[in-house]
């Protein structure tokens, strides 16, 4: 291009272009996307629909169920668990990383402390929804507030979007769920079947005014079980059953996680509690691994599941030990990922810390008024009854209907002065976490209980046996020959050839400080400061 030709080109790109008549538009046709038509919603039976826990699509991946059991409202570290503040760093970090989380609680998880008690469970429901549990199937434990503060539990959860309360064995005289009976949870489209069971001895281990109008068990429902599960492999990849069954063959049922296994085929995963059972490795009955994680958060389980293409090709359960959280800097397991400190979650410390300024206030309040002062010095409950340790009994007896009751000295621990009676009051004088347990035992093992508490008489002993018994001993005659002779409360001589019902507590009725006399246990109920804080408002009430 010449130099001239070149500057006319340049000028041209700057030039304001000639004026022309516009071509006529000629619109092309648009090609119309076809209608997207959105697949229709499934409803499963009882009109449950699946949770997405995660739609990304993927193949082959980790699925990993967290489980809890029998926490008994261990609300902060106690009793050697690592608390919910810990538990809920450790879920929210895992969440952080996969959405392949389920994570579920096994029963007995509402009642057993005072930041739990005074509140009805409601703390720890809350609790629950910070932490992000899936699922919790309710315990024997978790009844004693009675069935309808239950069932307003579950219909709280729901609505901060908590954990569902699931068991589909808990049935209304005329034959319908108490509860939601199961929910499917999917995870890049492998369904996960979550069935809620309880444990059958509800019926006797919880007061039984709190189930009255309930049914837990019948050779029909363990027929439809099998028919459930049967369908929701059907609909399903992978089917957990969350049940608050345990291994102990000690109930009035008999049934076990085990015999639940034994005979419904088709579960993959139970998730027990109720036995206070740890399994490191898990129990492998049939074709069913059963999971269990011991008690008060002293570990925290969990199950690995590799999926492939819809299919589980390998199962790893474990446990992660209170000891591993609470002191990372000396725990192998800690020290393999890297961790020196698993901090407490600020979201559910600040929760529990302004509970505890309201259960301050609760403790406060006056509930009874007595006119003399209750006996409970140390010497002299671990030696004799006192007007303080016959009220603790007649309580206990009072609340569970027993022909009488039989505890330990050394679980009452302050006095009461007279006047006024504050819930604090009855806590200092009960301050452990015990329940009550009502067992089986005959007139001989009654003497024999007896003789064993009152051994080491004129020495302070906390075994020694308080009662409502009256009872006449020697304390000169030597130890196993000391009671002479024993009558009920209602005045009639203990017969050695019969069965009795005694009321007790559920350390003692375990064998604790020795005590191996009492029978099988029939009832388990509230613990003995709420049993003992009722009772004094209702034969002392303030004036």
């Amino acid at each position: 291009m010449l130099a001239g030709d070149l500057v006319d080109y340049v000028t041209g790109l700057f030039a304001a272009p000639a004026v022309e008549e516009p071509a006529p538009v000629v619109e092309e046709p648009v090609a119309e996307e076809p209608a997207v038509v959105e697949e229709p919603e499934v409803v499963y039976p009882y009109g449950v629909k699946a949770i997405v826990k995660n739609a990304q699509g993927d193949t082959e991946f980790d699925l990993f169920v967290v489980h809890t059991n029998d926490v008994h409202a261990r609300i902060v570290p106690a009793d050697g668990g690592m608390g919910y503040a810990k538990l809920a760093t450790l879920v929210k970090a895992g969440k952080a990383i996969t959405d392949n989380i389920l994570v579920l609680d096994a029963g007995d998880v509402t009642h057993g402390t005072n930041l739990a008690n005074m509140f009805k469970g409601q703390t720890v429901g809350e609790i629950l929804a910070m932490i992000g549990y899936d699922a919790v199937a309710p315990g024997n434990h978790d009844f004693n507030y009675g069935a309808e503060n239950l069932k307003e539990l579950a219909k709280l959860s729901e609505a901060i979007g908590g954990p569902k309360v699931l068991s589909a064995n808990i049935l209304t005289e005329d034959g319908y769920n108490v509860f939601q009976p199961y929910q499917i949870y999917d995870f890049n489209g492998f369904k996960v079947c979550v069935f809620g069971l309880t444990t059958p001895d509800t019926k006797t281990k919880a007061h039984p005014k709190y189930t009255e109008g309930l049914t837990f068990w019948s050779d029909e429902v363990l027929a439809a079980a099998q028919y459930a599960v049967d369908l929701a492999n059907e609909y399903c990849d992978y089917v957990i059953v969350l049940g608050h069954f345990g291994l102990d063959e000690d109930g009035s049922s008999g049934i076990t996680s085990k015999y639940v296994c034994e005979n419904i085929k088709g579960i993959d995963l139970f998730v027990d509690g109720h036995s206070h059972t740890t399994l490191p490795e898990g129990l492998k009955v049939g074709d069913t691994l059963i999971v269990q994680a011991g008690e008060y958060l002293k570990n925290v389980g969990l199950v690995q599941i590799h999926v492939k293409d819809g299919k589980v090709t390998a199962t790893y359960p474990m446990l992660i030990t209170a000891a591993d959280v609470l002191d990372p800097a000396n725990s192998d397991l800690a020290k393999s990922f890297g961790i020196t400190e698993v901090p407490d979650d600020p979201e559910v410390s600040a929760y529990i810390a302004k509970a505890q300024d309201q259960l301050n206030d609760i403790l406060n309040v006056v509930i009874a008024e007595v006119p003399v002062n209750l006996d409970g010095e140390r010497a002299n409950v671990r030696t004799k009854q006192t007007n303080l340790s016959k009220l603790v009994c007649q309580a206990m007896t009072d609340e569970t209907g027993a022909d009488f009751t039989i505890t330990n000295g050394g679980g009452i621990r302050a006095s009461i002065k007279a006047g006024k009676v504050t819930l604090g009051d009855v806590n200092n004088v009960l301050p452990f976490t015990n329940t009550i347990a009502v067992c089986e035992i005959t007139g001989a093992q009654v003497y024999e209980a007896l003789e064993f508490g009152y051994r080491m008489l004129p020495e302070t002993n906390g075994g020694f046996t308080q009662t409502d018994l009256k009872v006449v001993y020697s304390k000169f005659s030597p130890a196993g020959s000391r009671i002479k002779r024993v009558v009920l409360p209602n005045g009639e001589v203990i017969d050695k050839n019969k069965t009795y019902l005694v009321a007790t507590n559920d350390f003692l009725a375990a064998g604790g400080d020795g005590f191996t006399m009492f029978g099988k246990i029939v009832q388990l109920g509230r613990q003995l400061n709420e049993v003992f804080a009722d009772y004094l408002a209702k034969v002392y009430p303030v004036k």
